[in-house]
């Protein structure tokens, strides 16, 4: 680490946060090239989901999507030629073939978010569906977002062998509080999330807790939480404590799928439950600081679980 690139940086934060309605600071702040150290471990995952968005919210800056999705008489060719006509304009003197070429390519991305736009059909899950979702989740069934295992009530009550739902455990996971029964059943989720095109097919089909396939719903990207935290927990063990954005939790558990112990661990998501922890035990779990472990692992093993209701009458907002 070098502490004056990531001490400079901080600065020019601080300095954006006490104007943050003067475009000077923060044209200074995005001259700054962001420290390897701000953005932590998983800084892969924070600037692959920014760039998706901004790559998202530049073709919809180029054709504005929705009348695409309403009218089903406008065709890709509609919006090559909107696509081309802004390339025709910032860059008239590049050659006609390259303006074409590049056209093309946007055009191809902005078509794919129109026919998901328009493709948004949910259907029902069939009993035969299930069936086979279950088939293919032996011989362990998780949720393949967290790797939390499923009990003997929850699949009865997915299969439709029983009407009953299952206990909730007498202690919940603050970062993950499953704290209603639904929260521990057994639903479907849509990889692809019907939001933007996902077929109701077992190919795009996942069994998942209700807790993760609620959260994720249909979010695709860390930066579609509100930026700050849920509140406050005060706990036994760790005292007062931030409760982290639900998706911050599961993005990161969802995408990193292992064991991160400095020392070594083969559990991966298809065979163990994996906790989000700090990686800096005196920070917050944000984003920056979320490192992914097993129970064996997990430095907060104990400490992270209390009662349902003790956690609702301990947040603070």
């Amino acid at each position: 680490m070098q502490p004056q690139h990531v001490a400079g940086f901080i600065a020019e934060i601080q300095k954006a946060l006490a104007s943050n309605w003067s475009d000077e600071q923060l044209k200074a702040l995005s001259d700054r090239t962001i420290p390897e150290e701000v953005s932590g471990q998983h800084s892969w995952l924070l600037r692959g989901d920014l760039s998706t968005m901004w790559g998202r919210w530049f073709i919809e800056s180029l054709v504005d999507l929705a009348p695409f999705q309403l009218d089903s008489r406008l065709n890709i060719a509609h919006v090559h030629a909107r696509v081309l006509a802004y390339f025709n304009q910032v860059s008239p003197h590049a050659p006609k073939d390259e303006r074409e070429k590049y056209a093309r390519t946007l055009t191809d991305f902005a078509w794919q978010l129109v026919q998901a736009r328009r493709d948004r059909t949910r259907l029902a899950i069939t009993a035969a569906m299930r069936d086979e979702l279950w088939a293919q989740a032996q011989p362990i069934p998780r949720c393949y977002l967290c790797g939390f295992e499923f009990g003997a009530a929850a699949r009865n009550k997915f299969l439709g062998e029983s009407g009953d739902l299952p206990v909730v455990p007498s202690l919940v996971d603050f970062t993950r509080p499953r704290a209603r029964a639904a929260h521990i059943c057994i639903e479907v989720d849509h990889v692809t999330p019907v939001a933007q095109g996902g077929k109701t097919e077992v190919q795009n089909l996942r069994l998942a807790c209700g807790w993760c396939n609620s959260v994720k719903n249909r979010y695709t990207n860390i930066y579609d939480a509100i930026p700050w935290a849920s509140g406050i927990v005060t706990l036994p063990d760790l005292g007062a404590v931030t409760q982290p954005q639900p998706l911050w939790v599961l993005r990161t558990v969802a995408t990193r799928r292992r064991c991160e112990a400095s020392q070594g661990c083969l559990a991966r998501i298809e065979d163990a439950e994996l906790f989000a922890a700090p990686r800096n035990a005196k920070g917050a779990l944000t984003p920056v600081n979320v490192a992914v472990y097993c129970q064996e692992h997990d430095p907060w093993a104990v400490a992270r679980w209390i009662g349902p209701q003790r956690l609702a009458s301990a947040l603070v907002k």
